[in-house]
């Protein structure tokens, strides 16, 4: 999940971002610690990530991220998301380059405040996910990684082209709240999003003060 929100926010080309680092940094949280709920290793009780005990997760940052949890917990969802945000996205560009999705591309001229970036290695690959989340919801076919997916572009504000069809979908409370019904049988998973889009209504606020 957190790989395809990293490609999601991302341009297909030169992989500029489509949102700020610190809002990257949060949805990709969100969506690291959704990983974990749809594998059952963790759950929500009181507004506090609880581990469950279940076996330790086979993919080794989703395990890492288990780890950071095991150390202390529980703790509010949104302490974990605001300190998982801080590492978030290099974490998962780094599996996204073990599994040769995207390479760190240097930038020609080192000058301070001018930083390298995650780039694609193939477009196609790279602009997939938003198409195939699209797809799903348009056609009313998603799953839980879909609308996961597609929650995660409503708390973070990310506005992807491939999304217009069903952007409407989006700014419609009452809509989207249909769309997402198949999550209830997964109160962890809803409340990660509105706790994802509280933390970023936050930093937003944060910036603006700022």
């Amino acid at each position: 999940m957190a790989d395809d929100f990293f490609l999601m926010v991302h341009d297909d080309v030169p992989g500029r971002s489509r949102l700020s680092d610190r809002i990257l940094g949060l949805g990709l949280a969100g969506a690291l610690l959704g990983e974990l709920a749809i594998l059952g290793a963790i759950g929500i009780d009181d507004g506090s990530v609880k581990l469950t005990g279940h076996a330790l997760p086979p993919d080794p940052l989703a395990a890492d991220v288990y780890g950071d949890l095991m150390d202390e917990q529980p703790r509010p969802v949104r302490d974990w998301l605001n300190y998982l945000a801080q590492q978030a996205p290099e974490r998962v560009a780094k599996r996204l380059e073990s599994e040769n999705l995207v390479y760190f591309k240097a930038p020609r001229v080192r000058l301070p405040g001018i930083a390298g970036r995650w780039t694609p290695t193939d477009i196609t690959t790279a602009g997939w996910p938003a198409i195939d989340v699209k797809l799903k919801v348009h056609n009313g076919h998603a799953d839980v990684h879909h609308l996961m997916l597609f929650g995660l572009t409503r708390a973070t504000g990310l506005n992807h082209p491939s999304l217009w069809e069903v952007r409407e979908l989006l700014q419609d409370p009452a809509v989207l709240q249909q769309t997402l019904a198949p999550l209830r049988s997964s109160p962890p998973l809803l409340e990660l999003l509105a706790q994802t889009e509280a933390a970023v209504g936050s930093a937003v606020t944060s910036q603006r003060i700022t």
